[in-house]
């Protein structure tokens, strides 16, 4: 998840590195703080005290083990989270099986997920915005899940219920999406997007299914 505010509102300068134009799908963009507070916007890694890595646009997730499953084995209807996915998503009005595919794409289902940019947990909270959802402890798992799925109902109701915009806010922040005016032309953020959506109607599919099988023997 987006770790802070966009820089859209203050002063900033942007590094012009060879390949990065906004034509181009980059991979990430990095926004540091100086001692004097001035913001620098780069799609490289800066080294240094002088500087403080405070956003990520197009954020990694932490599931890159993953990549070795199975597509669909991610389960559906069992595994030691769903009382409390069902729990939060249905009170946000929101399918369980999204968040389960958002769960899966961020982190796995591995409560003790890191990402190389510091989000956490299952949901991958970055710290700003665990604090400002009011998660002390990013890798218990009932707290990373609720505050999660807070910040993709409120990306949902921000863009209109645009499903596609809302996975690019909770990857990239919502100023991004809106600066882009659709999804960002970050390689990470649309691989998300993607991913979250290909495993959504993979296992709306197979629930369906399941359920057709069940009512059959019934």
């Amino acid at each position: 998840m987006y770790t802070d505010q966009p820089p859209s509102d203050v002063s900033y300068r942007q590094v012009s590195v060879p390949g990065s134009s906004a034509g181009r799908s980059a991979s990430q963009l990095f926004v540091y703080q100086g001692a004097d507070g001035k913001r620098l916007v780069t799609n490289q890694r800066q080294q240094g005290q002088a500087l403080t890595l405070i956003a990520t646009y197009g954020r990694p997730t932490a599931s890159v083990r993953c990549r070795l499953r199975a597509e669909d084995v991610m389960p559906v209807g069992s595994g030691p989270y769903d009382a409390i996915i069902v729990q939060e998503a249905l009170a946000r009005d929101l399918d369980p099986v999204l968040v389960k595919s958002v769960i899966w794409v961020e982190s796995c289902f591995d409560p003790q997920a890191v990402s190389r940019v510091g989000a956490h947990g299952l949901m991958q909270l970055m710290p700003a915005t665990a604090v400002e959802l009011g998660v002390t402890d990013r890798f218990d798992p009932e707290q990373n899940i609720r505050g999660g799925v807070a910040y993709l109902y409120r990306m949902l109701n921000r863009f209109d219920q645009q499903l596609d915009l809302a996975l690019a806010a909770y990857n990239a922040g919502p100023g991004a999406v809106e600066r882009y005016n659709g999804i960002p032309p970050f390689r990470e953020t649309r691989n998300y997007v993607e991913r979250v959506n290909a495993h959504y109607r993979l296992h709306v599919a197979k629930s369906e299914a399941e359920s057709t099988a069940q009512a059959t023997t019934d």
